[in-house]
């Protein structure tokens, strides 16, 4: 006899009454599957079934105390796509129609061909593996299918000419759309147009020839606020390789967006007035330095006294003061001039392509809306004392950073009626009046 299959994940419940025929039967059996279960009639069978609940039942018809049949019968009760091969050496139409109604799977007539048998049964087990494959997709779907829902990313599939076919729980929150508005819809209505075009065009030629694409997006929810996500594009294809839908899991990172452009700001920008702050204004000087945005103004201001109103009043009056004086000389300079605090009571102002004329006008309207000097009930006086200067060439512009210092010292100093100390660094003719 040529060797079979061995279904080794398969049992089996055979019920013979003829004691002989069961004991051959049954070590036959062994060699198709894994494991079989032997009964002597049909109430000891249904009783081995209840307990083991075997994949197959292979069962005589003509049996003492309960018949195949009947047997058969409670059997289905219990499990209805339970696989039964009936064997029998009586062909009455009686029992056919009994079988056919119960949806016998197999009809093996006695004495038995075990090879027709060993068939039979290899048709059950088959039978029994597809339908263990399908419950496990069924199983892995559903899985995936929450695992989709419950991600903390949002999910979106749609068709191969973009309309939106499927979104998860963590995209509605996201968005602000229900599943119900925002289905068969195109996912340019979260567009912000904040994006660049060629990120799109270089997005949807990766994913049409079947690449991954991964970027940072800046999308609009539904109420018009603007949200950034970390966004991965890949095409989904069929089992020939074929490309059938496009999917896109993205995350929130708005929180970090913000984080980081605070950073930013942060680096360049003076926390107490919003001005720029030292470093800004040196790298701009050396920016300038490159260009030609000659002839470039700078302008010098210094808080008279400060350091009185500090000790006299405390440092939030002082924090006040400065603060004013900021408001003040943006006031006074144009969008594209470089507004800088470069000190606790120092200011530095850059005017590209700006002349000494125009640069002493903006001084004048500082001067104006400075009305000073002021007088404090204590005696000391309050105002900006400024100093500008103007370079012609990127070798005068250092000079005229110096120049502009040292006249506005000589400003501080002419306003008290006192002579300037020594050490002031003297004009050394490198840049411009």
């Amino acid at each position: 006899m040529s060797p079979l299959n061995l279904h080794n994940d398969i049992s089996l419940l055979f019920v013979e009454d003829d004691e002989t025929a069961r004991d051959t039967v049954s070590r036959l059996l062994m060699r198709v599957v894994g494991t079989v279960y032997v009964a002597a009639d049909g109430r000891e069978g249904l009783e081995t079934y209840k307990v083991h609940t075997p994949d197959v039942v292979v069962t005589d018809i003509r049996m003492p105390v309960m018949d195949g049949i009947e047997m058969v019968r409670e059997i289905r009760r219990l499990r209805p796509d339970c696989q039964v091969v009936i064997l029998t050496a009586f062909s009455d139409i009686e029992y056919l129609l009994d079988c056919v109604s119960l949806g016998i799977n197999h009809y093996i007539r006695k004495p038995i061909d075990f090879a027709r048998l060993a068939e039979a049964i290899d048709k059950c087990c088959d039978y029994i593996d597809l339908k263990r494959r399908l419950r496990k997709q069924d199983e892995t779907l559903n899985l995936l299918s929450q695992a989709m829902e419950q991600a903390p990313a949002s999910v979106l599939i749609t068709d191969l000419q973009g309309a939106i076919e499927y979104v998860n729980t963590t995209f509605t929150k996201v968005t602000g759309y229900s599943t119900q508005e925002i289905i068969g819809k195109n996912p340019r209505i979260l567009k912000s147009d904040l994006n660049p075009p060629e990120l799109y065009r270089e997005l949807w030629n990766s994913i049409r020839e079947g690449k991954e694409w991964e970027c940072e997006l800046a999308n609009r929810r539904k109420d018009g606020q603007v949200y950034w996500e970390l966004a991965k594009f890949c095409p989904l294809r069929n089992s020939a390789g074929a490309i059938i839908k496009y999917l896109k899991v993205s995350q929130d990172i708005t929180e970090r967006k913000h984080y980081e452009e605070n950073l930013r700001y942060l680096s360049n920008h003076d926390s107490l007035t919003n001005l720029y702050n030292r470093a800004y204004f040196e790298a701009e000087m050396s920016r300038l330095a490159a260009s030609r945005d000659f002839p470039v103004s700078i302008v010098i201001a210094d808080i008279d006294g400060l350091k009185l109103i500090n000790d006299n009043y405390g440092h939030d009056e002082g924090d006040r003061l400065i603060r004013m004086a900021a408001e003040l000389l943006l006031s006074a300079f144009r969008a594209g001039d470089v507004v800088s605090r470069i000190g606790g009571d120092e200011f530095a102002v850059l005017l590209p392509r700006t002349d000494q004329e125009t640069a002493q006008e903006a001084v004048q309207r500082i001067i104006q809306g400075d009305c000073r000097p002021k007088k404090e009930k204590n005696g000391y006086a309050r105002g900006l004392s400024l100093g500008v200067a103007t370079a012609y060439d990127a070798s005068g512009l250092h000079a005229a950073l110096k120049l502009a210092d040292r006249r506005m010292y000589l400003d501080k100093y002419d306003k008290k009626g006192h002579a300037p100390p020594q050490h002031l660094p003297e004009d050394d003719g490198m840049a411009g009046d």
